[in-house]
């Protein structure tokens, strides 16, 4: 950012939102349903205990491994103060004191950092964190930036209610974000070392709000913030040209929707003159939901993520980006999450997407719109196809097909895998993510059952899954689209380990438009054929299972046939209960996986049908 420009930013950061006082009247914008969901969430809030935040629940992350414990608590202390502030903001009384009750909180806790990342405690051999040495992680990022936000939209009447609140508020954030995020470039969600993820834009966003809202000395303001901007440009130089996100939907809304904010905030205390908009790759990156999606909320979840997020994403920051780059998909993406009488945005999102949306009035008069759902995506960077039996429609058949490597960001290893949907639910599924432990993030990652290949639509090896790792991946990708058919073809051999002894292992996935029939072949060449699989992974509920033949009723109802050959019998189905509570919420207290046995011999071939159908 040039001098000029930065100096403009941080002058008039705080007039750009000219929120002046609190009540209906300045927020001319806001839609009444908004208005009354806040204030109900916050009155139901006020008539209940306050969330305990204790030692041990933290220190569960070292006994037995539980994050949950801690954070669940966190994050809702979090919600129900930007609850309180956003209500504050627009009915005052009574809800400035609940408000001014939580942001004392926030300021007297002993770390805002979670367990799972305060590295100096565990280096340490402790479980108390030293309030002399903050680490500068995801929770305090989150935290500060509810103080930001709170500060911007009720500063004044803080300063009527509760005098001597804001400057405490800046003494916290001095001492636990600023000065760490300055004194320090050995934060690893820099990715000075060339390895970015999520973390940096999220972090970055909200250490940019905090330096334009809560830090008032101009010189340290204008490190922040050039900091932020070389952290932030670090980040977009890492991404695909294609738009794809290789840590999947679910943590697209922190990762490039989060880098889109904060370009986007930059651009509104510019007065557009940064007008970001047409950088590579952000038109393509808009296009991702969309792109991804099934229908009816369910969404290609490739790594952590769910299969069925919920759909109380920030939608306004969509509308706002597809706006920016004239892209009238993305902006009839946004807008079919619009529904008349319900509320314009959420609180649960973030307090600051909250306040931007409420501030653009294109996105509070938006009427609903239809979904696009492109007939096909192929993501050459990501190596994805997203195949649609009908364009804007999720009717019939969707079937899903990546290739990439193990080593992705939130990775699985499911080089090769491929799900399944019919009128918009998945059939043959990706588990997505697990609630998160201790192990989530380490060595021992491949110990949760999802993120093995063996739970994901792919052969087993000579007894072998696949291997984590940048070297364990695709093949020989290679793409054919029409307007009857789209299929991908590949070699999964590279993903297995070498003592898999697999010299070929070639599966080609196409949709059918014309038949209504998702094909997967298989041709494979293996050194020891003695233990060859095909696992599928099935939601719903299994109908009728026979030789060559299975049939499942779907989760939306809809009914969906395997077949394969019937000498290959009728194989296994193994029923798998789900008691991770993420996972559940997904797909029930169950799932299933059909186990094929593949004939034994050093080169073969097989082919399984996917298609609607009757029990």
């Amino acid at each position: 950012m040039s001098p000029q420009l930065r100096t403009a930013a941080l002058g008039r950061a705080r007039q750009t939102f000219d929120i002046g006082d609190t009540g209906r009247a300045a927020w001319p914008h806001v839609d009444d349903a908004t208005v009354r969901a806040v204030v109900a969430a916050a009155e139901a809030d006020r008539g209940t205990d306050w969330p305990r935040l204790l030692l041990s629940d933290y220190a569960r992350y070292w006994r037995d491994g539980i994050r949950t414990a801690y954070e669940q608590p966190a994050g809702e202390l979090r919600r129900r103060t930007a609850t309180a502030a956003l209500a504050a903001a627009l009915h005052g009384q009574p809800y400035l004191d609940e408000a001014a009750d939580g942001l004392l909180q926030l300021c007297e806790q002993s770390t805002w950092c979670w367990a799972a990342h305060e590295r100096f405690a565990t280096e340490a051999g402790q479980v108390v964190p030293d309030t002399d040495r903050p680490f500068l992680d995801l929770g305090a990022a989150e935290t500060v930036a509810v103080l930001a936000w709170a500060d911007l939209i009720l500063g004044a009447a803080l300063d009527d209610r509760v005098p001597g609140l804001r400057q405490r508020i800046r003494r916290e954030t001095r001492a636990r974000v600023v000065e760490p995020f300055l004194g320090s470039r050995e934060w690893h969600w820099l990715g000075l070392d060339g390895h970015l993820h999520n973390w940096n834009p999220w972090i970055h966003g909200h250490l940019l709000a905090a330096a334009l809202f809560l830090v008032d000395d101009p010189p340290t303001r204008e490190r922040v913030v050039d900091l932020v901007v070389d952290g932030l440009d670090r980040y977009l130089g890492s991404l695909p040209a294609d738009g794809g996100c290789d840590e999947g939907y679910a943590y697209w809304w922190n990762g490039p929707a989060r880098l889109a904010e904060a370009l986007d905030l930059l651009d509104r205390v510019l007065d557009g003159q940064l007008d970001p908009w047409r950088w590579s790759p952000l038109p393509q990156l808009a296009r991702y939901p969309h792109r991804m999606a099934l229908g009816d909320g369910w969404y290609v979840n490739v790594g952590d993520g769910p299969a069925r997020p919920s759909t109380a994403q920030p939608w306004q920051v969509l509308h706002r980006w597809g706006r920016a780059t004239g892209d009238q998909q993305v902006v009839d993406h946004a807008a079919s999450h619009r529904v008349p009488g319900e509320p314009a945005v959420t609180v649960d999102a973030g307090l600051g997407r909250a306040v931007l949306g409420l501030t653009d009035p294109q996105w509070t008069a938006q009427p609903p719109a239809a979904p696009p759902l492109p007939a096909t995506t192929w993501l050459p960077d990501l190596q994805l196809l997203v195949s649609r039996e009908r364009a804007g429609s999720p009717r019939g058949l969707t079937v899903a097909v990546k290739g990439g490597h193990n080593d992705e960001n939130h990775n699985h290893n499911d080089v090769g895998s491929y799900l399944v949907a019919l009128d918009g639910a998945p059939v043959l599924v990706d588990l997505g993510q697990p609630t998160y432990t201790a192990i989530s993030f380490t060595d021992r990652r491949y110990e949760q059952w999802v993120t093995r290949s063996e739970w994901h639509n792919l052969p087993v090896v000579g007894g072998h899954g696949q291997a984590a790792g940048r070297a364990f991946r695709a093949s020989s990708v290679v793409v054919d689209t029409g307007v009857d058919a789209d299929a991908l073809r590949l070699d999964l051999a590279a993903a297995y380990p070498p003592e898999a002894g697999c010299r070929s292992w070639r599966r080609q996935v196409r949709l059918d438009r014309r038949q209504s029939t998702v094909t997967v072949t298989e041709r494979w060449r293996v050194d020891d054929p003695a233990d060859l699989r095909l696992h599928h992974v099935v939601a719903g509920e299994p109908l009728t299972h026979t030789a060559g033949r299975l049939a499942v009723r779907a989760l939306n109802g809809a009914v969906a046939v395997l077949g394969w050959d019937p000498r290959l019998g009728a194989g296994r189905l193994q029923r798998q209960p789900v008691d991770d509570p993420l996972l559940r919420d997904c797909w029930g207290d169950a799932v299933h996986r059909l186990v094929l046995v593949l004939p034994a011999r050093p080169s073969g071939s097989v082919t399984v049908t996917v298609s609607g159908g009757s029990d």
